[in-house]
C-alpha cells in the first residue's frame, strides 16, 4: 500500500508540476499557476523522499549504474551554472526598475504606475498612508509586502 501512495503521489504530483512548468514558461497564465507550481514542488520533494524510501531495493540497482551517475553529475553541474550566474547577476534591470519605485517618494512612484486617490485607497483596507513615505516604508509599518501595496493601490 505504500509503495503504491508513494509512487501514485509522485507521478501525479509531477504531471501537474510539469504542466504548470510549461505553462509557465510559454506565459500562459503563468501568474496564476505560480502558486500551484510552488506548493507542489514542495509536496513532490516530499513524496520523491517516500517513493525512494520505499522502493530503495527496487532502485538500489539504479543509483550504482553509469548512466544514472553521469545524469546526475551533468544535472548538478547544470543547476549550479544556473544558480551561479542569477548570484552574481548584479545588473538585473527588472530588479533596478522595481527597487527605484518602491524607494522613489511616492509622488514619484505614483505618476509612474498611474495611482490617483492612494490614501483612500489605503485608508478603505484599513492601512496606514503617510504622505513622506515611500512605497516600502508604506509596507513595512502595515506589515504587508510592498507589491500587495501596489495590488492594493492599483486596482
Amino acid at each position: 500500500m505504500n509503495r503504491t501512495l508513494a509512487t501514485s503521489l509522485t507521478t501525479t504530483i509531477f504531471l501537474v508540476i510539469g504542466i504548470s512548468g510549461i505553462m509557465m514558461f510559454f506565459h500562459f497564465f503563468s501568474n496564476e499557476v505560480k502558486s500551484l507550481h510552488e506548493y507542489l514542488g514542495l509536496v513532490f520533494v516530499g513524496a520523491v523522499f517516500l517513493h525512494v524510501f520505499y522502493n530503495f531495493k527496487a532502485m538500489k540497482n539504479y543509483f550504482t549504474k553509469r548512466v544514472f551517475i553521469g545524469t546526475l553529475l551533468f544535472t548538478v553541474i547544470l543547476s549550479g551554472g544556473f544558480i551561479l550566474q542569477s548570484s552574481t547577476e548584479k545588473d538585473n534591470p527588472k530588479g533596478k526598475i522595481i527597487q527605484s519605485v518602491l524607494k522613489a517618494p511616492l509622488e514619484n512612484s505614483f505618476l509612474i504606475l498611474n495611482i490617483t486617490n492612494a490614501k483612500e485607497k489605503l485608508e478603505k483596507e484599513n492601512l496606514i498612508y503617510v504622505e513622506t513615505a515611500n512605497i516600502e516604508e508604506l509596507a513595512k509599518l502595515n506589515k504587508i509586502s510592498p507589491f500587495e501595496i501596489v495590488n492594493i493601490l492599483t486596482r
